[in-house]
């Protein structure tokens, strides 16, 4: 018999590599899915038909009147009447990507249906985590109130029959809130293939530090003035620094062409990232919001043959520190940086790491859905 996903995805930054590579896990298994995804102003994406049956494409309700709600904005606006009819369509289980997705979580019309709640965050504190990182006053009060709305509305959760959290530590927290409602951790998903082979890369692992992320993103421009403002002036000048992501603003290009030993590689492809992640000597992962898991740790740990140094907001569980090196003090960082950058990492030490990583369960492994 095949199982029927309806999955509610929030197709946006990093999220998108756990939902992505879990359906094509799930497809993969024998499951017939069904996805339900609302866009973001741009076409129909054919390559999602790679891991879904069908795909059913909404538009949100953006815009003031979805602001005045008691809801979380990014809840209201995703509020369409026809994801509604066509859930009802079979008995099929739900399951839905982020609390984002869950306007029907509630509804009459599913309450005999199996429901399943994918936590990437806790929610919550990853939007007052935002609001702190904000300049400007509106902003800060439109993630502040976000935040505040997210809280009291994460009680819908009660409604689920399972909560699938993204970490240990997120498992923990909706465990001790919500009792009455089955929690697992179930580690996020992620490409298994390899862009090269362990001895491939240590062969032609280039001189360079690594920063990579999405460079809009206001948690990340915070992290590279940081590293432009505190390590790198403390560096050799030979040390190289490679920043790379997308949609970079223009004042962080005229700053990084201003500085000899760093360079900025503005929207790389997916084969231009992968090449980079693999080549790097030096995973250099910092974060100042120590909510949910951060991806592209496991990215980088997963594609990367370099050392991964991350301070301790990075870590979203026990048992990284095994395959990480840590560092807190601005002074730590600049000592590990410079030692790194002058010791190899051995074939053995990366196919340990490998191996920790999928004991950890970071696998790939989707029994628990199954079951």
């Amino acid at each position: 018999m095949l199982l029927v996903f309806k999955c509610h995805s929030l197709l946006i930054m990093g999220g998108v590599i756990d939902v992505y590579y879990k359906l094509k896990v799930l497809k993969e298994a024998g499951c017939s899915i069904v996805l339900h995804t609302y866009r973001y102003g741009v076409d129909e994406q054919p390559d999602l038909l790679k891991v879904a049956d069908t795909v059913y494409y909404y538009e949100r309700f953006t815009g003031w009147r979805s602001m005045f709600s008691f809801l979380p904005y990014v809840v209201y606006s995703r509020r369409s009447k026809l994801l509604l009819e066509r859930l009802c369509e079979d008995n099929s289980p739900i399951l839905f990507e982020g609390l984002h997705t869950c306007y029907f979580l509630s509804n009459p019309l599913l309450r005999d249906r199996q429901k399943w709640v994918r936590m990437h965050n806790v929610e919550h504190d990853y939007y007052h985590f935002l609001g702190k990182s904000c300049v400007s006053w509106y902003e800060k009060c439109y993630y502040y109130l976000e935040a505040w709305k997210l809280k009291h509305y994460e009680r819908v959760l009660l409604y689920a029959d399972k909560i699938l959290a993204i970490t240990n530590t997120d498992a923990v927290h909706f465990t001790q809130k919500y009792p009455s409602v089955l929690t697992y951790c179930l580690p996020c998903f992620f490409d298994s293939i390899s862009v090269k082979t362990v001895t491939d890369v240590i062969q032609d692992n280039e001189k360079y530090i690594l920063y990579h992320g999405n460079l809009s993103v206001l948690e990340n421009v915070r992290v590279i003035n940081y590293i432009l403002d505190n390590l790198v002036p403390k560096l050799d000048i030979d040390m190289q620094v490679v920043i790379a992501g997308k949609n970079p603003g223009k004042h962080l290009q005229e700053r990084i062409s201003r500085i000899p030993n760093v360079s900025l590689v503005a929207n790389p492809s997916q084969k231009e990232m992968n090449s980079l992640v693999a080549s790097a000597h030096i995973h250099l992962l910092l974060t100042f919001q120590n909510t949910g898991i951060k991806l592209k740790l496991i990215y980088s740990l997963m594609k990367g043959y370099g050392h991964c140094l991350v301070n301790s907001m990075m870590i979203p569980d026990p048992g990284f520190e095994e395959v990480c090196t840590i560092a807190d003090r601005q002074e730590a960082q600049i000592m590990a940086l410079r030692e790194l950058y002058y010791t190899p990492l051995m074939p053995e030490a990366l196919q340990w790491r490998q191996q920790a990583l999928t004991k950890m369960g970071y696998n790939n492994q989707v029994t628990l859905i199954l079951h």
